[in-house]
């Protein structure tokens, strides 16, 4: 059985991160493959025949079950022909709505969705100042008339990837909300209606009684609803290695089954006629999964959640049919129940973390004797868990937590023995005392977490290993944990060397390589030679908080193994390029920073002016800036721009800011444009860009456009596009194909997109029709 499950395991992560899943008729065929390989293994007597066999059972299974929920998910999703269209429609609000202070965020199901049309929207609403926003229920119908989108989201190595996290959701499609009513109609009676009205009954309960910030902590603690909760909370919890505490994982369910279950076997004992029906430790083992049920309900059901729900029910069958499984086998048929009910859940951090956890105190348990001390328990158990989260930890955000032993030594008894209880007891009863209780004691448990996570040594980072060295490490996390007279024991210490040795490889002297970062609607530009790294912009601010610096630029910086930027360009004022700059100033320490005129950042190290003229050399690599001349006095931001040419003997690459057709004849009457192999298009690709001269002097071969899809300002334009076209350029979007990797050398220029590069069979590939002609779909698309 373990070997089968392991099997399922594999085959779900091969679905997972393939770019096309088999079809109907394929996994038909797996099926029968499945029977025969189930028959062979029956029949077989050799254990490890019968092993082998047992895997290639779950591969096959696995497969196939996999494939199958894909494409009938890929069938959810919204068709292009619905992309960027109104349609009024009718539906039922599902699970919570999110209330930003100026507008709504909420799930959608329409009634009678014609084809194409998925069974569930992401829509948001934010009507203009002065109108009410009405209060709406889960479980409300409504009509609305709202513009659809296909969901896109940005691409980048160690990114987030939106559009995998809402199609693992089940999410087909997004809208924007332009009017809503709601229908005079009773709300919806279903079961899950009704809990989720109720779980949001409670979250208002704890905003009116508990200041907003630690509302934000106490809401996701008793209903799973994250929302609420600041950038800087999840700064402090995240640096702290507490970020568990807050999402309701199995320790919440565990201290919520134990406090129950031991309530009813209290009073049961105490009822002689109750215990001669049944023994109270039955009793207790009943109420306590019934209170782990009642709980992942309210929690919504998410990945450690429904983990620990079904090690609970699983050990309580177990007991009622007087059995005692070893808590190994209770573990992987958690496994392989997560697994069944959401197979997109080997995606997902929380599965990992979640499991490994549970897996490493099994690991530390296991095979040991004699009394052991609850401190010294408590210290072996957070070891464990410490050793065997860390390669996972490391793969997958890139970063440790040093001061997380210490701050889950303070955090977790306060919150299992204080803060949840008085959070559930807060959330049942009526009266605000005990959410009040419970919010003073997150007060300042949060203050002490705010200070460990300001250290200068809190976080280590490192750039993302090799997937080889981190199963090495964490074949060593696992040997190393195992119980005393476990043979050579320190050899699992030694497999972490690779790791901690290994670094990334950086370019050779006299070559570089740049990446233009999937940012949306703005621009960064990292570009990195054998000793030095240069960040050119810094992506856009967004209008409802949050900027792409820390959205994205800092995560990729973080993977790619960036200790230092030698070097912060802000070409200009404008926020698509100046406003995640203050992110990446906080994230790494910045040795000089050039910006553009009139740019302002108020952190970091004082700014020097870019003029043009200005060269220097790093590392075999040429550096100069040709825009603007120190006496150049443009009344546009965009033409006040940092205009950067780096090159080596075997190609160069043009960095132009936004500049317009004026700054372009400018810097042509100053001294021309160098030739360039790679140009990163001025403005997006605007029609005020790109003029014909500058097109043919650079004479590129590669041209790349850094923008968002279906931006408001038609970026880019398809008379630009057909220029750089025409001109021999080919074309690269950031929009369609995610972050573009360039590498100059004596060789010439290699390009790779992220799509190409890490194509998942959720993304979509596809040129807008209505934005390019077939010609130069073709050629956006060839990587």
């Amino acid at each position: 059985m373990q070997m089968a499950i392991f099997g399922v395991l594999l085959a779900l992560l091969i679905v997972q991160h393939a770019a096309s899943v088999l079809p109907v008729w394929g996994s038909a065929g797996l099926c029968l493959v499945a029977a025969a390989v189930a028959v062979a293994c029956w029949r077989t007597r050799g254990r490890w025949q019968r092993q082998a066999l047992c895997l290639m059972l779950g591969l096959s299974v696995g497969l196939a079950y996999g494939s199958l929920r894909a494409q009938w998910r890929l069938a959810d999703q919204l068709d292009d022909a619905f992309d960027g269209a109104t349609y009024t429609l009718t539906g039922v609000v599902v699970g919570l709505p999110g209330r930003p202070d100026d507008g709504l965020r909420f799930e959608f199901a329409p009634d009678a969705a014609p084809v194409g049309l998925p069974s569930r929207l992401s829509l948001s609403w934010y009507p203009k100042p002065g109108v009410v926003i009405p209060a709406i229920v889960p479980g409300q119908r409504l009509t609305i008339e709202a513009r659809l989108k296909v969901i896109r989201g940005q691409h980048n190595p160690n990114g987030f990837d939106y559009a995998g996290w809402q199609f693992a959701r089940g999410v087909g499609g997004l809208g924007y909300v332009r009017t809503l009513a709601p229908v005079d109609a009773p709300v919806a009676r279903g079961i899950g209606a009704r809990i989720d009205r109720w779980r949001d009954a409670i979250r208002a309960r704890i905003h009116r009684s508990v200041e907003p910030d630690i509302a934000g902590v106490l809401t996701a603690m008793a209903v799973g609803d994250q929302r609420g909760m600041s950038d800087a909370t999840w700064s402090s919890l995240r640096n702290t290695g507490t970020a568990h505490l807050v999402a309701i994982s199995g320790l919440h369910v565990s201290i919520v089954a134990m406090l129950f279950g031991g309530l009813v076997g209290w009073l049961w004992r105490r009822i002689p006629r109750a215990v001669l029906w049944q023994p109270a430790q039955r009793a207790t083992v009943v109420a306590a999964a019934v209170a782990a049920l009642a709980y992942g309900a309210l929690a919504g059901f998410g990945v450690p959640v429904t983990r620990s729900v079904l090690m609970l029910l699983t050990a309580c069958v177990a007991l009622l049919s007087s059995r005692r499984p070893p808590a190994s086998r209770i573990w992987l048929l958690a496994l392989l129940g997560v697994m069944v009910f959401d197979p997109w859940c080997v995606i997902s951090a929380g599965f990992w973390l979640s499991f490994g956890a549970v897996g490493a105190l099994i690991l530390m348990l296991s095979g040991r004797h004699g009394v052991r001390g609850r401190v010294s328990g408590f210290a072996s158990a957070q070891l464990a868990v410490t050793v065997l989260t860390a390669p996972l930890l490391l793969v997958l955000f890139g970063q440790l937590s040093l001061v997380s032993p210490l701050a889950n030594a303070v955090a977790i008894p306060l919150v299992s023995a204080l803060v949840v209880p008085l959070v559930l007891l807060g959330a049942l009863l009526p009266g605000d005392f005990f959410l009040v209780m419970a919010a003073f004691v997150m007060e300042h448990l949060m203050s002490a977490l705010t200070w460990a996570a300001e250290l200068p040594f809190a976080v280590w980072s490192m750039a993302t290993p090799p997937l080889p060295l981190m199963v090495l490490a964490l074949i060593g996390a696992v040997w190393a944990i195992m119980p005393r007279g476990t043979p050579w024991r320190v050899l699992g210490w030694v497999a972490w060397a690779p790791v901690l040795l290994w670094s990334p490889p950086r370019p050779s002297a006299g070559t570089f390589e740049a990446r233009v970062i999937d940012v949306g609607q703005g621009l960064a530009v990292h570009v990195r030679t054998a000793r030095h790294d240069v960040l050119y912009d810094t992506g856009p601010g967004y209008y409802r908080g949050g900027d792409a610096g820390e959205r994205h630029v800092v995560p990729y910086l973080q993977g790619a193994g960036v200790g230092t930027l030698d070097l912060l360009v802000v070409s200009h004022d404008d926020m698509d390029h100046a406003g995640g700059a203050v992110s990446v100033l906080r994230s790494f320490p910045v040795r000089r920073v050039v910006t553009g005129q009139g740019v302002a950042l108020g952190a970091g190290p004082a700014p020097t002016p870019c003029h043009a003229g200005q060269r220097w050399i790093w590392d075999g690599v040429s550096f100069r800036w040709l825009h603007p001349a120190a006496d150049a006095q443009f009344r546009d931001d965009n033409d006040r721009s940092c205009v950067l040419h780096v090159s080596v003997p075997g190609g160069s690459l043009l960095l132009p800011g936004d500049v317009s057709s004026r700054a372009e004849r400018a810097v042509a009457a100053a001294g021309g444009w160098p030739t360039s192999t790679v140009v990163v298009a001025p403005h997006h690709g605007s029609r005020s860009s790109s003029s014909e001269a500058l097109v043919a002097a650079v004479n590129a071969g590669h041209v790349v456009f850094s923008s968002a899809y279906g931006n408001a300002f038609g970026h880019p334009v398809v008379a630009v596009l057909e220029r750089w076209h025409d001109a021999g350029a080919q074309i690269w979007r950031t929009d369609l194909q995610g972050a573009v990797s360039v590498r100059l050398s004596t060789t010439g220029a290699q390009l790779v997109s992220e799509h190409a590069e890490r194509p998942r069979y959720w993304h979509r590939k596809r040129a807008d029709p209505r934005r390019a002609d077939a010609r130069l779909m073709s050629s956006a698309s060839v990587e």
